[in-house]
């Protein structure tokens, strides 16, 4: 789903970001290719809506953007991006959830769905060593940050009024 639910003229002072880190059997990450490239590839994911709990956010958005339907409790990465200095985009933060491990049957049948070919112009599975040539530095060190922290198990649980979140 593009982001037409977002008011630009109105945009929010600080929007939620909701993306996922999800790994293939061999260690891969899921990334997606927005149509407006100069977004550069990045993990799947978009802006809560008002209201809506991160976990549920995640999930949304990362079936929305490949078709796949994944389990959300814990956010591995917590990352603040500044206002753009032109004012065209608000302070994001975005929390890095983690989408878990795929089976290599999820991950070889991970197409686009109709709905987000506008949106979206490619998925990969990519090795941290390819990251660099991929995407922005930011967002490179966003994911290899979120891997490491996967992978010592520093992931902090959602919660939406001291209980678990229900997504």
């Amino acid at each position: 789903m593009a982001h037409a639910d977002v008011d630009q003229a109105n945009s929010p002072a600080r929007r939620i970001g909701c993306v996922a880190l999800i790994r293939n059997w061999r260690g891969d990450v899921l990334m997606v290719k927005h149509a407006d490239s100069e977004r550069g590839w990045q993990l799947p994911g978009g802006g809560a809506h008002q209201g809506e709990d991160i976990a549920a956010a995640a999930v949304r958005e990362v079936k929305e953007e490949t078709g796949l339907t994944v389990k959300i409790s814990h956010a591995v990465c917590i990352d603040q991006v500044p206002a753009s200095e032109d004012g065209a985009s608000p302070e994001e933060i975005n929390l890095v959830c983690d989408g878990g491990t795929v089976s290599h049957e999820q991950a070889t049948s991970v197409p686009p769905p109709e709905s987000a070919r506008a949106e979206l112009s490619e998925m990969r599975w990519t090795s941290l060593t390819d990251l660099d040539e991929l995407t922005f530095p930011y967002q490179a060190a966003r994911v290899r940050n979120a891997v490491r922290a996967s992978e010592y198990g520093m992931r902090l649980p959602l919660f939406r009024l001291g209980e678990t979140a229900p997504a």
